[in-house]
C-alpha cells in the first residue's frame, strides 16, 4: 500500500516536509500493523528514507449514503511525534483513495494535509510498449530514439522487515537503443518499482524504475543501459498484458 502523493511525469509542488508514506500493510479483525516509510525531498530531511516506522491502526466499517465503507485510522511514531492518517475505504482498494494526514510533535511537524491512499495490486506480469528519450524542458519524446520495451517482473507475495517487497526481471530493449537487463534484487514499495535496492551496490548493467498504477495495468518510468545507448535515459509508458 502506498500513502501519499501519486506519481507525476512532470514536476509538481509536494507537501513539505512529509511528501508521502509507503510501505507494506497486514489487516486482522480490524487490526491493521505494519511498516512504513516517509519521504522528505528536502536536504536535511527531518527523517531518513531509510528509517522504518512501525504503524498500529485500525479500520471499522460504517454506512454512508454511497454504501458501506470501512474508516481507517492509522498511527505513525515519525522523528519524536506523531503521524495520524484517516480515510475513509471504499471496497475498492485498488484506486486513488481521498484522505488526510497530521504529524504533531517532533522534528516534521504538518498541519492536516489532504493525501491520496491506494492499495497497489502485485506488479507482477509482463509489460510492453515504447520509450524515448525525453527533452527536459519540453518533456516530449526526441525523435529517432523510440525503443520497444519488454519487462518481465515477479513480486514476492510477502513483504520484507522494511515494508517493501522483493522484485526479479529482465528487460530487454529494441530499436535505437539495443540491450538488455537482468536483476534479483529489485524492490516494490507502494507504487515505485526499482530494479536496484534503495541502499547498496547498483546494477552495472543498467536501471529499470518507475511506478504502476493502482491496479498495476500500466507502468509509467524509465530505463538506461549504462554500457550501451550512450547512457541515455528512455522514458514513458508500458502496459501489462
Amino acid at each position: 500500500m502506498v500513502l501519499g502523493t501519486p506519481y507525476s511525469s512532470t514536476p509538481t509542488t509536494l507537501p513539505s516536509p512529509i511528501a508521502d508514506f509507503t510501505g507494506a500493510l497486514q489487516s486482522s479483525n480490524g487490526t491493521i500493523t505494519g511498516t512504513l516509510r516517509a519521504f522528505d525531498g528536502s536536504t536535511n530531511p527531518c527523517v531518513p528514507l531509510t528509517q522504518d516506522l512501525a504503524v498500529t491502526g485500525s479500520d471499522s466499517s460504517a454506512t454512508s449514503l454511497s454504501g458501506t465503507v470501512n474508516n481507517l485510522s492509522l498511527t505513525v511514531p515519525i522523528a519524536n511525534g506523531t503521524a495520524t492518517i484517516t480515510a475513509d475505504l471504499p471496497q475498492n482498494l485498488n484506486s486513488y483513495i481521498t484522505g488526510s494526514y497530521q504529524i504533531v510533535g517532533g522534528a516534521c511537524t504538518m498541519p492536516a494535509t489532504p493525501m491520496i491512499i491506494s492499495q497497489f495490486a502485485s506488479a507482477t506480469g509482463t509489460y510492453t510498449g515504447t520509450l524515448n528519450v525525453v527533452n527536459q524542458t519540453t518533456y516530449l519524446p526526441i525523435p529517432g530514439t523510440a525503443t520497444a520495451i519488454t519487462a518481465v517482473l515477479t513480486q514476492s507475495a510477502i513483504p520484507n522487515a522494511d515494508g517493501q517487497f522483493p522484485l526479479t526481471g529482465t528487460v530487454s530493449a529494441n530499436g535505437a537503443c539495443n540491450a538488455n537487463l537482468a536483476f534479483s534484487n529489485g524492490i516494490v514499495f507502494g507504487n515505485g518499482i526499482l530494479s536496484q535496492p534503495l541502499t547498496g551496490p547498483s546494477n552495472p548493467q543498467g536501471f529499470f524504475g518507475g511506478a504502476i498504477d493502482p491496479t498495476a495495468t500500466t507502468f509509467t518510468g524509465l530505463f538506461e543501459a549504462f554500457s550501451n545507448c550512450n547512457n541515455q535515459e528512455y522514458q514513458g509508458t508500458l502496459t501489462r498484458q
